[in-house]
């Protein structure tokens, strides 16, 4: 064949790839594009830049809009929604993209807009110019008008770029968060049922949806029932700071409901050696402090196509991926893919590497978390990521085991987290610590640690052990 034929067939080959190529990525154009954020927490200059940060994150992903689900101000003042809305008209001037395209603000007020700290002593010594201003709650709907430039509705729905998202604010007149949307969503029932999935946001988590039974401060369950009659229902809420490193963050049942984290900073679901309860106030005994990521900045980009919803978890400190994007198949029907039953069988597994090992310091004089002197020991081993078996362990169970004759049996049994878990993996650390106390250790017998990395919904690796230890009793 001549050169000149062969040139023409491959020009028509190119010609065709590049259609089919193009076609692809038109089937693939995104309809809609969100920015993600809850309890932002704006009181200060470190705050308000952190807020302004993220959302020049969002600008540059061309975001379509931009969701906090509550808590916007810190204590409640006036001039942190002056902050806020500073920070947005710098990075949305008139609210706008750079291209000239409209950015939707879908902002709901939380239980720390609402604070009423007038009486507080620490309030009255507040820099004057954030005093002037006075609480939010003393004009709420006025100083909605005034910062955020939209007449203030208890619950309002918007629409953007053809999908409705509805608002329900904390309510200032009882300080609750149940306040008129159940009858809301109701009586928009039929512009809202459908394949079509629309959003829902409120500051509380919706009960028993996202992060489970365990988390704090969930609402009264009305919204909960409510939205089981709309599988194409997605709903945020914020309020627990529980990390987006969580999976849990993430639920399905009847409808979908997603965790947003939290901008300002982010705790890790009680339970753990080095966690804690928010709101608790029973002592639990506890050998480490409990970490909590105050230098910590969670904030998600949804992308809505036709067959799926997506999205990027971020954290704004370090500004680096928190692991793979969670993906919503669409439509989702009244079957529940994502619920915790069917991730739990399905999730990977962490394993550690097959060079793993557990490690004992000698015996130290430390304090627990409460003050109290006690002497402890402290258990090493690597943590798990993905680079050693494709997933990031969630946390780690470590066991003490006592040898007696021919029986092996567990003496103790405690969870821990990486100390920098709510990080990105390149910021976590490669090692990680459990503490226990001298008198948690069985003294008759022979023992030892058995460490297991697990994902977030109960599974767990392959178990890696210490060597075996003599009896603390030195009479035996």
């Amino acid at each position: 064949m001549e050169r000149k034929g062969i040139l023409k067939i491959t020009a028509v080959l190119i010609c065709a790839i590049f259609i089919n190529l193009q076609s692809f990525a038109q089937q693939d154009k995104p309809n809609l594009r969100m920015g993600v954020l809850s309890d932002i927490h704006v009181c200060d200059d470190e705050s308000e830049e952190s807020f302004r940060h993220a959302l020049e994150y969002f600008r540059d992903k061309e975001v379509d809009g931009v969701i906090v689900a509550g808590d916007m101000a810190d204590h409640g003042l006036a001039y942190e929604l002056f902050r806020i809305s500073r920070a947005w008209s710098t990075v949305f001037p008139k609210d706008r993209r750079p291209d000239g395209s409209h950015v939707e603000k879908v902002f709901v007020y939380g239980n720390h807009d609402a604070f009423d700290n007038t009486r507080k002593d620490w309030y009255r010594e507040l820099p004057p110019e954030q005093l002037k201003l006075g609480p939010v709650r003393a004009n709420y709907a006025e100083n909605w008008k005034k910062y955020f430039k939209e007449d203030f509705a208890q619950v309002y729905m918007k629409e953007v770029k053809g999908y409705k998202f509805i608002g329900c604010h904390w309510s200032f007149e009882n300080d609750r968060q149940e306040c008129g949307a159940p009858e809301f969503v109701k009586a928009h029932a039929a512009e809202l049922k459908g394949e079509k999935p629309f959003f829902y946001i409120q500051h509380a988590h919706l009960a028993h949806t996202c992060n489970g039974e365990w988390t704090w401060g969930q609402d009264d369950g009305a919204m909960t029932e409510t939205l089981k009659a709309f599988p194409n229902a997605i709903a945020f809420s914020g309020h627990s700071h529980n990390p987006l490193t969580d999976g849990r963050d993430l639920w399905q049942g009847e409808f979908t409901s997603i965790g947003t984290a939290s901008l300002r900073y982010v705790l890790p679901i009680g339970g753990r050696e080095n966690s804690s309860l928010d709101g608790e106030d029973r002592a639990v005994p506890c050998q480490m402090p409990s970490i909590a990521g105050h230098y910590c900045h969670h904030g998600m980009v949804m992308t809505v196509y036709d067959d799926r919803i997506t999205f990027e978890r971020r954290e704004f400190y370090y500004d680096e991926s928190l692991g793979e994007d969670w993906v919503i198949p669409l439509p989702k029907g009244t079957d529940a893919p994502l619920s915790y039953e069917n991730m739990a069988g399905k999730a990977p597994i962490p394993q550690f590497a097959e060079d793993a090992k557990v490690s004992l310091s000698p015996f130290f004089t430390g304090k627990d978390r409460y003050g109290a002197e006690t002497e402890q020991i402290e258990v090493t081993f690597p943590a798990v990521k993905s680079g050693t078996s494709g997933v990031r362990a969630f946390d780690y169970e470590v066991q003490i085991e006592q040898r007696y004759v021919d029986l092996t049996t567990v003496a103790g049994t405690k969870h821990v987290y990486s100390a920098h878990c709510y990080y990105g993996e390149e910021h976590d650390d490669n090692e990680v610590k459990c503490v226990f106390a001298k008198e948690e250790i069985p003294g008759m017998y022979e023992y030892r640690f058995v460490v297991r990395p697990c994902e977030c919904y109960g599974g767990k690796g392959k178990p890696i052990f210490s060597e075996w230890q003599k009896p603390l009793d030195s009479k035996r």
